[in-house]
């Protein structure tokens, strides 16, 4: 068996639904992963508070209902927090801006079909936090992998549907924790600017390289540079002058979600669609 704690990978979740298509019993395919017969259970249960699909759900066919609004929110949670899926019930933790408090409340409508327990605190070292409390909505994360630093996301950015892509993206960017045009987490953050110089992006390598990918398919103009950290955990993709504005028409296009910080880039970009 795996070490206690240590969960399968969004890819391994996704073969886990396949293999139970395939005939294979919970009890043969936890001695496949190490993992036991009642934790495949878990995996493969039905979610219905949530209106987060996973990846094997999405890959299904079609869903009852708009994406764009519940993969803009997994873009947000990606960039901004976390599920500590050791805890019951898999709390969602999220770093968010003063002016992004309430904005947590749009969250919770669109995510969730009931009211779920949550709270806010302010941490010395991580700011305003918000604490969401619904084991349906954590688990669902977790089957996409958000369950590590947002500097370190290792999300499986090819299981997210072609149309949804700038909407995943928009999310990101605006629940970004450390960099502009949403990070920094001061009021400096504010509402920003159309012009902006420069777009960074942080995550494992393997998400990184596939986010850059997919965004340079969905626009010749979004060529970034892709670069490591300090960290081997760590890299970042920065998107400079007309390839950071290319990027910000591309997630904009469309904004049926967004911050209410957001407002000058919406006004920008969506009119000219």
């Amino acid at each position: 068996m795996r070490a206690l704690g240590v969960l399968p990978n969004p890819q391994e979740i996704y073969t886990i639904h396949e293999e139970r298509n395939a005939g294979l019993t919970p009890s043969q395919i936890g001695a496949r992963h190490e993992i036991s017969g009642v934790a495949v259970q878990q995996f493969l249960r039905l979610r219905t508070n949530t209106t987060l699909l996973t990846p094997f759900d999405l890959a299904k066919g079609p869903a009852g209902g708009s994406l764009a609004v519940p993969m803009y929110w997994l873009g947000f949670i990606t960039a901004s927090g976390r599920v500590y899926h050791r805890t019951t019930p898999h709390t969602v933790v999220l770093s968010l801006a003063s002016e992004d408090i309430e904005f947590v409340q749009t969250l919770v409508r669109d995510l969730l079909r009931t009211h779920p327990a949550y709270e806010f605190c302010y941490s010395s070292r991580n700011g305003h936090q918000a604490y969401i409390r619904d084991r349906d909505l954590g688990e669902a994360l977790t089957h996409w992998g958000v369950t590590t630093d947002p500097s370190e996301t290792a999300l499986p950015v090819d299981y997210i549907p072609v149309g949804t892509l700038s909407h995943f993206v928009r999310g990101l960017l605006e629940g970004q924790v450390r960099y502009a045009p949403f990070g920094g987490r001061s009021e400096r953050s504010g509402h920003p600017s159309p012009r902006v110089p420069r777009l960074t992006i942080p995550g494992a390598p393997r998400f990184i390289d596939g986010l850059h990918r997919r965004l340079g398919g969905a626009s010749p103009a979004v060529e970034g540079k892709v670069g490591p950290t300090s960290s081997e955990a760590t890299a970042v993709v920065t998107f400079r002058g007309p390839a950071a504005e290319a990027v910000l028409r591309y997630a904009y296009r469309d904004p049926v979600r967004s911050s209410p910080r957001a407002d000058r880039l919406v006004k920008a970009f969506s009119s000219e669609a």
